[in-house]
């Protein structure tokens, strides 16, 4: 009988045991899900906090520009988190900035500016292969990496594209470079660095970095002189093409140019690139030859050319053997742009530096 009481009162025991284990587990459960659900939360909360907080930026888009509509004043409402840009040159804004955990996605064209270093570059997903440009991305693929800022090309949000009906539609603020203009200078380069700055409230960096341009263009032309600019040598800038050459003129390439102490021959284009005749570059026998980095391994092959080419191998340029290279991306108007000046006037200029 004994052991019969012990028995029913270890059961018992168990029982109550198992049921304050399981109970106990249930109130853990139950205890996480709740936790999960306040920490849920207060982050949706602290995100329209953030929103509620971010103070709004408009922007002019340059429509016109490309024959896309009449510009428009765009505001953006709220931090981007999402950032899709298209090719090297927009992408180092980006990681120039820090900005590169706000990033989405980039696509990597041909040439890359081999004068800055972010190891982002190979942190943030490469949307497309190596060449191949956002205009290559289908709408789907756009919207599938969350995207809710795109910085592009103008063409970029053409109609075959993204154009600002299908960007407003799916909530993506549309952001096209200043710098980007047949006509810009440096002064369009700070200010999209002063306007990305104020975008992602990154105002005291940008402006940090507007300075550090600002003071190696002053750092050069102390170094040049006046006699420089008051007799600035004649370039020839070698993108690239062998039945024409694709060649820079006026805009943010020239503006480098100009700064570096030369200027493009073809400086009475109003255009920021264009494809003139071999004649014309042959007529107007450039001082030295300035060839367009893309990977570093091209330049030694567009040498090649231009000493071998009917029309370049008898030029004053290549006999004396001026022919010199700076990397293209930085060409365009970017993260290195005041780099480049100083390269390109210190081969111009060797004895000034």
């Amino acid at each position: 009988m004994k052991k019969k009481v012990v028995s029913v009162l270890l059961s018992t025991c168990l029982a109550a045991s198992l049921l304050a284990g399981c109970g106990s587990k249930a109130a853990d459960t139950t205890t996480e899900e709740n936790t999960e659900a306040a920490e849920s939360t207060d982050e949706a909360k602290e995100t329209a906090d953030a929103d509620d907080a971010y103070e709004p930026v408009t922007i002019t888009l340059n429509l016109e520009r490309s024959g896309l509509g009449e510009n428009v004043e765009y505001t953006i409402t709220k931090m981007p988190s999402a950032v899709v840009a298209s090719g090297d040159q927009m992408a180092d804004f980006f990681f120039d900035l820090g900005l590169q955990d706000q990033m989405a996605g980039y696509t990597k064209g041909s040439c890359w500016s081999t004068a800055s270093e972010y190891p982002a570059r190979d942190q943030v997903p490469q949307l497309m292969n190596p060449g191949e440009g956002l205009t290559n991305l289908s709408k789907e693929e756009l919207l599938a990496t969350g995207c809710d800022f795109l910085m592009a090309w103008d063409s970029t949000f053409s109609d075959k594209n993204f154009n600002k009906d299908f960007c407003d539609e799916n909530g993506i603020a549309m952001y096209f470079p200043y710098v980007c203009t047949d006509s810009a200078t440096f002064a369009d380069l700070y200010k999209d660095y002063e306007t990305l700055g104020e975008i992602f409230k990154v105002q005291d960096l940008a402006a940090e970095k507007v300075q550090a341009m600002k003071d190696t263009l002053q750092e050069v032309q102390d170094a040049l002189g006046d006699e420089a600019y008051e007799n600035p040598v004649k370039v020839f800038a070698y993108d690239s093409g062998e039945d024409v050459p694709f060649t820079a003129c006026q805009g943010m390439p020239g503006d480098i140019i100009k700064k570096a102490g030369g200027i493009s021959i073809f400086d009475d284009i109003e255009a920021g690139w264009a494809k003139p005749s071999w004649e014309e570059v042959v007529e107007r026998d450039p001082d030295v030859i300035l060839i367009l980095e893309y990977t570093g391994d091209d330049v030694a092959e567009k040498r090649e050319f231009l000493e071998t080419n009917e029309f370049t191998k008898d030029l004053r340029a290549v006999k004396e053997g001026r022919i010199y290279s700076v990397c293209c991306s930085d060409m365009q108007g970017s993260a290195g742009s005041a780099n480049a000046v100083k390269a390109i006037a210190e081969q111009l200029y060797p004895d000034k530096f």
